[in-house]
């Protein structure tokens, strides 16, 4: 082992020791990759004096099992088809299309392969079996299909309009009546219901059973056609008499259908699939008798080749090993004390193991290297303590913000009902005052319990509205629907706001079409919107002119409603619509934005937040046009028919991610669109 190494630049010989690692795994390589070519070259020989015999077997083996295969295609193809015709489902059709695909190419396949004229024949018939078999799957899909257009688009109808005549029916004498219209009602079902039956099962007692429940329903028909005298009695007996024949006609063309089916699977789908299977086992057969013949001789060839190239094959490996214990002892073990010291240090230990630090080659240089990473990991675990002290803190603040929050939210929720139950014994007690003194005539008096009445609303109305925010805010808010008029609903709301009008001087108008038809959604909250919207517009106008109007458009094939409240007061500018929507935020007296304890008129800022929050909770959307000194339109799009909203949408103009923005900003013009309607109904105060 001293004299083993390669010529030193100096031209003296270097011990393998004594080389690079790259030097070493290169030496190593060497003598692998010059023993594989050894090994490569042995190979060759033994191919090349086994291949001459293995040829004509091989080509036997191949035919064999290319039959095979496509012996197993034809019963895939056979169970995706019957999966097909059980489920009905693309998935099962589209395997089914593939199983069908792939027996064909074995088809195409094993017609390449084939030698003697017989083979040939007898793939031409599979193949011509193959399409008439598949032609048959068409056709029977075709027909499935049809009776399923049949059943759900045609007879489906039919039953449920005659079970609808039927109903009617019932109430159109007495207590026969009734339990005849029943007895068709039930036998139509019992018809349909055997006609499912016999479709899945294909038991002709469910065929029997179907028309005789057709047949008694025509006999309950027939039945009550003799003593029914109610006028348009007999014109429904006929059109149930009328439908149940369709429905008859629509039985037969099913049987027919599912006949027709069953002749298709025995005659056509199930001969050809065995004439396919008959075909390619004859292939079979011959090819694996030729194939027999060939396996002794074959046999005897390879042991002898097979044992010569075992003996040299076992030497050559004898000395890889040999070179692989070499390498594996000058590399391996020092790299693997490597891994074990960086394992350790990764770990977070300092108690390192490393190979000899000195040396020139790359396992010397990396325990230097991990040896000054050693110093550094010291420092990074300090600092990791410290990161891990002040993320404890941050989450000790985060805690204390939330408890924090939910102390406001409860605060809120706690002073609301406190104050709730005192106004309303004010509210209440003032208006029973305001009677008796509109009784013994005492107006004046009269008229200031009426303002001390109409603030306690004022403030029952606030603590509702904080009581309302602190409920969405905890996200405990839930949407109540009923159907309720549009045009009564738009009535009281301008009832309701007409003080608030009277206080300021203003006139409130109510602009909408007559029969605006109803809508299914929560009463309470739209009913709430049109209030704040009103009372917002009340509030920042001065013996002006407030308009409440409505109508009804389309959007996406569904019926929306458009409620609108103008107003010809102060306005603001639009770019702050947003900060406007957010709590605790009300509209100064020129036009600008004021917060809390800035000027601000009565209210708590809550109005038009709970407003975006009613329409955001609605699936509706706010569009808003204002200008300083020419007033301000802001209309609420809702749709008739409540629907859950997709996504949470935020109180701003623009929308985050691909979500639609709940405010949108539009330019203000006049809001007499609805003045031309001749059906609008102008209500004054």
């Amino acid at each position: 082992m001293k004299r083993n190494g390669i010529l030193s630049p100096s031209g003296r010989r270097t011990r393998f020791r004594d080389m690079t690692v790259s030097a070493r795994v290169g030496t190593g390589f060497g003598i692998a990759l010059g023993l594989v070519v050894l090994l490569a070259l042995v190979g060759l020989g033994w191919f090349y004096a086994v291949s001459r015999d293995i040829g004509a077997f091989s080509g036997r083996a191949d035919l064999s099992q290319v039959a095979a295969d496509a012996d197993v295609s034809l019963r895939d193809m056979e169970v995706a088809v019957r999966d097909h015709l059980t489920f009905g489902d693309d998935q099962s059709l589209l395997d089914a299309s593939w199983r069908h695909d792939t027996l064909r190419e074995r088809l195409d396949a094993l017609s390449k392969d084939v030698v003697e004229s017989a083979d040939r024949q007898g793939v031409g018939k599979a193949r011509a079996a193959l399409e008439d078999y598949w032609a048959a799957v068409q056709k029977l899909i075709a027909l499935r299909n049809d009776r399923n257009g049949q059943m759900t688009g045609v007879l489906e109808p039919l039953v449920a309009e005659t079970r609808r005549k039927l109903d009617q029916l019932k109430n159109a004498g007495g207590v026969d009546s009734t339990a005849l219209a029943s007895d068709a009602a039930i036998a139509t079902l019992l018809m349909q219901e055997h006609l499912t039956r016999y479709v899945d099962r294909r038991d002709p007692q469910d065929a029997e059973a179907m028309r005789s429940q057709l047949a008694a329903a025509r006999d309950r028909l027939a039945e009550m056609n003799r003593y029914l005298w109610v006028p348009g009695t007999k014109q429904s007996i006929d059109e149930v008499t009328a439908l149940l024949a369709k429905a008859g006609g629509v039985l037969s063309a099913i049987e027919s259908s599912v006949v027709e089916e069953d002749n298709l699977r025995a005659d056509a789908m199930a001969a050809n699939a065995a004439g396919i299977a008959a075909n390619l086992g004859e292939i079979r057969r011959r090819a694996e008798a030729g194939t027999q013949a060939l396996r002794g001789t074959l046999t005897s060839g390879l042991s002898g080749y097979t044992s010569v190239a075992l003996w040299i094959g076992g030497l050559i490996v004898l000395a890889g090993l040999v070179a692989l214990w070499l390498v594996q002892r000058s590399i391996a073990v020092p790299v693997k004390t490597m891994a074990t010291a960086v394992s350790a240090l990764a770990a977070g230990r300092t108690d390192l193991t490393l190979p000899a630090l000195t040396g020139q080659d790359e396992i010397a240089a990396m325990a230097r290297a991990v040896e000054a990473l050693r110093g550094s990991a010291e420092d990074t675990e300090r600092e990791r303590r410290e990161a891990e002290i002040e993320h404890t803190r941050l989450l000790r603040e985060k805690a204390l913000a939330e408890a924090a929050s939910r102390a406001k939210s409860d605060f809120l929720v706690n002073m609301g009902h406190e104050l709730h139950g005192p106004l309303t014994e004010i509210v209440n007690a003032s208006q029973a005052l305001m009677t008796d003194l509109h009784r013994l005539g005492v107006d004046e008096l009269a008229t200031d319990v009426e303002h001390i009445q109409w603030t306690g609303e004022q403030l029952t109305g606030l603590v509702d509205a904080i009581l309302d925010y602190a409920k969405v805010e905890a996200g405990a808010m839930d949407v109540c629907l009923q159907d309720f008029d549009v045009n009564r609903l738009l009535t009281e709301a301008r009832e309701r706001s007409m003080p608030a009008a009277d206080l300021y001087g203003n006139t409130l108008d109510l602009s909408a079409a007559a029969g605006l038809g109803q809508m299914h959604s929560d009463f309470t909250k739209v009913r709430q919107t049109l209030l704040n919207l009103l009372d917002n517009a009340c509030k920042f106008t001065q013996d002006g002119m407030v308009t409440l109007s409505a109508e009804t458009v389309e959007r996406d094939g569904a019926r929306w409603y458009r409620f609108t409240v103008a107003d010809t007061g102060r306005g603001f500018p639009t770019t702050q619509t947003g900060r406007l929507f957010q709590p605790f935020v009300q509209g100064a007296g020129n036009g600008a934005v004021a917060t809390r304890g800035q000027g601000k008129p009565r209210g708590a800022g809550l109005g038009l937040t709970l407003v975006g929050h009613y329409t955001a909770m609605l699936g509706g959307d706010i569009e808003v046009a204002s200008e300083p000194g020419q007033g301000t339109r802001i209309t609420i799009a809702l749709p008739a028919v409540y629907e859950p909203p997709a996504e949470e949408r935020p109180l701003q103009v623009e929308a985050a991610g691909n979500a639609k923005p709940l405010l949108r900003v539009a330019a203000l013009k006049a809001a007499g669109h609805l003045a031309g309607s001749t059906s609008m109904t102008q209500i004054g105060p």
